[in-house]
């Protein structure tokens, strides 16, 4: 099974494009951090819940002395203090950091992270046929026109090889 550590802002694009359900059926074991789960409002809250209940979703919580490293870990970008407790949890747990932040990529880079973004979530869903063909188009326009840091090559091309199949 997959270790990821998702962040953010890849829950929120799953939520909008309404693949969370699918997302928690793919074989990871998926880890967030509390950090995380406060970003978020009430309402993206209350859809982790069922996940979150039933242990499909590890919310991680730091200690004390975890907190102060995270604290006081130094990043190339300058990261968050949220960004900085997924990156910290991907490096101790050896796993893959699920992220659309470009900080936290070239943070991941340089720290040799395997690094994934939503992009890659809805190709997944795709490919293990957890998403149709249409629908994972659907997600995919979706995100083109609604999330303007995803890259839009990236978008097109994949919506191309699904055309394709």
């Amino acid at each position: 099974m997959k270790l990821v550590v998702t962040d953010t802002s890849v829950f929120i694009d799953l939520m909008e494009v309404g693949v969370l359900t699918p997302f928690f059926a793919l074989a990871f074991e998926v880890h967030t951090t509390m950090f995380v789960v406060d970003e978020l409002n009430a309402e993206q809250q209350s859809l982790l819940l069922p996940f979150i209940g039933r242990e499909a979703l590890i919310v991680d919580q730091f200690d004390g002395d975890t907190l102060t490293l995270v604290e006081a870990m130094e990043t190339r970008a300058g990261l968050s203090f949220t960004d900085r407790s997924v990156l910290h949890l991907a490096l101790l747990l050896k796993a893959t950091l699920l992220s659309g932040d470009g900080g936290i990529r070239k943070e991941c880079v340089s720290r040799q992270i395997q690094f994934h973004g939503s992009i890659w979530v809805i190709e997944q869903l795709w490919k293990r046929g957890l998403l149709g063909p249409v629908p994972a188009i659907t997600c995919l326009e979706y995100l083109k026109e609604h999330n303007l840091r995803l890259p839009k090559a990236e978008i097109i091309a994949l919506i191309e090889r699904i055309r394709k199949g």
